[in-house]
């Protein structure tokens, strides 16, 4: 079974990336240098990879993007350069 819960705050998704398991995940819309995107978060141990991908047809499948950071604290300063303003997430 699929499970996806929307996320509306950064407050509320730093606490997400913190506590989810190894099989969880984050989906983000937001935008990476001025082109709406997709920022897809996964973690292993304490390690996280966020990829970004673009949301427009013309350009999904190849990552803008993509990083590996140790920590929350990365985690977020990676995080603030594609949420501006409202959030609008999923963690599944």
């Amino acid at each position: 079974m699929f499970y996806e819960r929307a996320i509306g705050t950064f407050g509320d998704l730093v606490n997400e990336a913190a506590t989810m398991d190894a099989d969880a995940g984050l989906r983000i819309l937001g935008r990476y240098n001025g082109r709406p995107c997709f920022a897809f978060v996964t973690r292993f141990g304490s390690r996280y990879t966020v990829i970004i991908c673009s949301r427009l047809r013309a350009g999904p499948g190849r990552p803008l993007a993509s990083e590996e950071v140790n920590g929350v604290e990365e985690l977020k300063s990676v995080l603030k350069k594609v949420v501006r303003g409202r959030v609008s997430a999923f963690a599944y």
